[in-house]
């Protein structure tokens, strides 16, 4: 118990390391990221280090469920069987019916061509 414990809180424990750090010990941060959070700090971003046994497997974060959990269920569908990255537009129905009816509409040659003018007017350039 006290062993799950300490992983536990080992993983909840973040080290952030600069991208020099990664240069110079690429070995023993790969090995670290196995046990610990490992983020790498590159100007004002960081990259997070997840150790996988599969190239497939696909990493959430809490802002991305949150996103997700705020469609209403009727509504969502798996994003990732539209678009590879899972972006949170495509998890939603609505938006997916309303790109394929416009694109029907384009098909059958419903649309407007909007003049120079127009295209700023509607812009408001």
């Amino acid at each position: 118990m006290y062993f799950c414990a300490y992983i536990y809180l080992n993983y909840l424990t973040m080290r952030i390391i600069t991208t020099r750090e990664i240069v110079r010990q690429t070995k023993i941060y790969f090995n670290l990221a196995e046990t610990e959070r490992i983020a790498v700090k590159r100007g004002k971003k960081y990259i997070n280090m997840i150790v996988s046994d599969s190239p497939d497997k696909v990493f959430f974060d809490e802002g991305w469920i949150n996103d997700y959990l705020s469609i209403p269920a009727e509504y969502r569908c798996n994003p990732f069987d539209i678009s590879p990255t899972g972006d949170i537009f495509w998890a939603d129905k609505r938006n997916v019916e309303q790109l394929n009816n416009s694109i029907a509409q384009a098909k059958a040659g419903n649309v407007k061509r909007l003049s120079r003018e127009e295209q700023k007017t509607f812009l408001g350039l």
